[in-house]
Parts: C-alpha cells; structure tokens; sequence
C-alpha cells in the first residue's frame, strides 16, 4: 500500500466522530482490500514499495486529488424569509369626479370648497387613499393593499381638475388618477395643457385614456358591424397611444365615456391592452370584482349620497357620520387624549400582541357601544376595563401581512356620533424568522487539543 492512502487511511480512528469523513474513507478502506480494523492496526512498511498495479495506481489517484484535507467554509444558516401572503378580502372605492369650479351649479361640477371638505373627512378618517396601480397590482398578485382604501378619479380632463383639486390631494399627499380623452387636451378654453398634466404627474397623477371623440361605445351611427368594430379600436388603441407618446407613459387604464359599454366592448377593450376599465356602476372593488368593469362612486355636484356610500365599509357607517379622533389628539392642557399599543407606525416582531387603547383622558363613554376591528379579522370582542379605561384585545393567531389596521369605536351618548379611532402598526415578519443566537461565549480557546500545535510539540517534548 503506497504512504499517501497508508497516512490516511490510519487518520480514520483520529476522526471517528466525522460521519462524512469516516465514511469516506471506509470506501477507500474497501478499494483497497482491507476492512475497517486492519485500517486501524495497519502500520506502514519501512523501505521501498512494490510496484503499484494499475488499480493502486488509479486508487493512489484518487487519494491524492482527493479533497479530504481541505478546510471546509464555515456553513452559513439564513434565516427562513417569510413567504409572501396575499390578502384578498381587501375593499376598494373609487371616487369619480368631472369639473371644479368656485361654485358648483350642476351634477357634473363640485364646488372647491365642497370637495375640500371630503378630502378633509377622508384625511381625519385615517382610510388610506391609494393609486389605481395598486389596486392592479393586488389584483396581480404582486403586492397587498389595505384592507379598505379609496381611490380618487376625475374624467375629461377639465382645467379646474388642476386649478380646484390638485391643489387639495397636494395639500393632503392623495393620488389620483385623471382620464384624457385625445379631441379634448391641449386644446385651449377649459381643458387641461399638457404641461399642467405633466405637473400633476410629479406629485401622485397618473394618467388613464377615456377614448378618442367620448362618444356613446354603444352608438353606431350608421356604421356596418365591421365599420363599428373598426372605430370601437380606434377609440380604445388612438387614444392609449395618443396618451403614451405625448407623456412617454403606459397608459393601462380605460374610463367607459358614459359608462355606457357590454362585454364585447369590454373583451375589445382588455385586447387593446388596458389592465383596468372602470363604469359609473356604484359598487366597491373586491378580489372577485372583474378588471374591465370596475365600479365607481360618481359624486355628482353637492350631492354627498355617492360619497357616503363610497365611505362606508363592512357597516362601520361613511366618514362624514362619524367624529374622528386622530391618534395624537391632546386635550386642552396638551396632554394626549389617548395612549395607544402598539403606537402608530410602529413596527414590532411579537406577531401576537395585545392590542391597547387608553381612554382615560377621554369624556366618559357607553362601554356597550365600543367596537374593535382588526384588518383581517373584522369584529374582535374586544375588553374593557372601566376602572383603567383601556380596550384591550389579545391577538390568537400570529399576523401573516407586514400590515395591521385597528379601527375603535365607541360612543359618548346614545344621540351623539361615534367617536373612531384608526391606526397602523407594521410586522416585521422577517425577523420572526430569524434564528436566536446564543449569548457570547467568553474569549477561550475551545481548539481540540489535537489540532493545537502547542499541544503536538509537549506530547513529542515528553
């Protein structure tokens, strides 16, 4: 047997412990002819060898090419990253307004200060206001919304649309989407210039088509069936790719003009290339709602009747019926009115924490009246202890989303408004998973003594 596999097959009872490595060797042990105890006992031979056959030669290969010796990396364990959960039971209102003026005067035009006092109610509602975009990307599964939200339009594209409301949704930080149709942009008198549209797009505006003429989709016109079909794409395709050259976007959003459409139109309109058409149909967006008829709440003029049922979700009654209390409210001393657990915008790792909100500096309340709810879990049975004034509620299952939305109500008398309370914390689900590193050891050497070189040279001093 040649020095090189004799040295390591005698290294065997040295690294018994090794699983991969004994293993390793007992293969080599069986190439060679012998079994593990003559390993063991095996002693080289002083002298010369015999000549290798050429098995032994192709054995002694092998031992030395082999990596046996070599320092293995450290193994690095990663954490198990959470997996993405999609939430499907999100709710989604969109808003559809036309013109803005000082004063409104028709169903189709708001007035400015009617239109700042929704935006006021939405923003003190705490429901969060979110681009169409995100609710197609929900709907693609790439990312979760909250569990309710609103989304604001306007069609036409009106020159009080910049002059009235985008000073508003700027004010409070809202995006918004407005729909173009080509015969009537950049055209002078009350339409919107391609510069103010550019403007608007720099703070939350994104652009949608509402087809070329806004023209009935329905009306022929005399037109054969072929010659409708042609101009029903001509009005879809001219005017997406009207919008996408002027504004070097991609426009993937269709307004029905009227809301007039049919499923063919519709079918037409999604092979176009649109990712989302929206009606004036009044109904909220669900995971089940389909993308090419979207419903919208269309406010019309001072009417607030679309508007409250555009804000009012899972029964908790529209933001104007309601007196919200913002989570930094203090009272007239500048003390806050309210303590909350976890804080707003906080983000915490416990997955189970025990929802808190400390009333105690607020006016009495009717204890039957408090309701709680958690985003994915509706109504909670939430406590209330009426010696401290905190509601709590114990959370049973661990949070799955990086997004918690609490929603607390209670009354102060029976003939008085709910008082609502909204806020957000966030999960750090990631580090949920990280794994619990053992406390530092002290500074020792733990080296086994033999792989210590000290160690080798007393034993051969000896």
């Amino acid at each position: 047997m040649r020095p090189a596999l004799l040295c390591l097959l005698t290294l065997l009872p040295v690294f018994s412990s090794c699983k991969r490595l004994e293993s390793k060797l007992e293969r080599l042990a069986r190439l060679a002819g012998l079994t593990t105890n003559e390993v063991a006992t095996r002693q080289p031979t002083p002298g010369a060898d015999a000549p290798l056959t050429a098995e032994q030669q192709e054995l002694e290969a092998r031992v030395r090419n082999s990596t046996v010796f070599e320092t293995a990396a450290p193994e690095v364990i990663s954490a198990k990253e959470p997996s993405f959960e999609l939430n499907k039971s999100s709710v989604v209102a969109i808003l559809g307004y036309h013109d803005f003026r000082e004063r409104g005067g028709s169903p189709m035009i708001i007035s400015a200060s009617k239109f700042q006092e929704q935006m006021k109610a939405l923003k003190d509602s705490g429901i969060p206001v979110i681009p169409l975009s995100d609710v197609i990307a929900w709907r693609k599964g790439q990312k979760n919304i909250p569990e309710d939200a609103i989304v604001i339009t306007m069609d036409d594209g009106w020159e009080g649309v910049y002059t009235h409301a985008f000073p508003v949704l700027k004010q409070y930080g809202f995006p918004f989407t407005v729909y173009l149709y080509k015969k009537y942009v950049n055209i002078g008198g009350r339409s919107l210039t391609w510069m103010q549209v550019r403007e608007m797009m720099k703070h939350g505006c994104e652009i949608g088509s509402h087809s070329v003429s806004h023209e009935s989709l329905r009306q022929r016109k005399n037109r054969t069936e072929s010659e409708h079909q042609l101009w029903l794409l001509s009005e879809l395709k001219d005017s997406k790719e009207f919008i996408e050259k002027n504004l070097g976007i991609s426009c993937s959003s269709f307004a029905y003009p009227y809301g007039i459409f049919d499923d063919s139109i519709m079918a037409l309109g999604l092979q176009a290339g649109y990712e989302s058409l929206v009606t004036v149909n009044s109904q909220k967006v669900t995971w089940d709602s389909p993308l090419g008829k979207l419903g919208r709440y269309i406010i019309h003029g001072e009417n607030d009747t679309n508007f409250k049922l555009a804000t009012s979700f899972r029964g908790r009654g529209d933001v104007s019926n309601n007196h919200f209390v913002t989570a930094n409210a203090k009272d007239s001393a500048g003390n806050p009115l309210i303590s909350l657990s976890p804080a707003p915008d906080e983000i915490i790792t416990d997955r189970r924490p025990i929802i808190i909100a400390g009333l105690t500096r607020m006016p009495p309340i009717l204890p039957e009246t408090i309701k709680m709810r958690l985003a994915g879990f509706g109504l909670v049975p939430a406590q209330y202890d009426s010696s401290t004034q905190e509601v709590r509620y114990q959370i049973p299952a661990n949070l799955r989303r990086e997004d918690c939305a609490v929603t607390l109500s209670f009354k102060q008398a029976l003939d008085k408004p709910d008082e609502v309370i909204n806020w957000r914390f966030k999960i750090d689900l990631y580090a949920a998973y990280l794994p619990i590193m053992p406390p530092k050891a002290e500074e020792t050497d733990t080296t086994p003594t033999l792989a210590r070189p000290e160690a080798s040279s007393k034993q051969t001093r000896q």
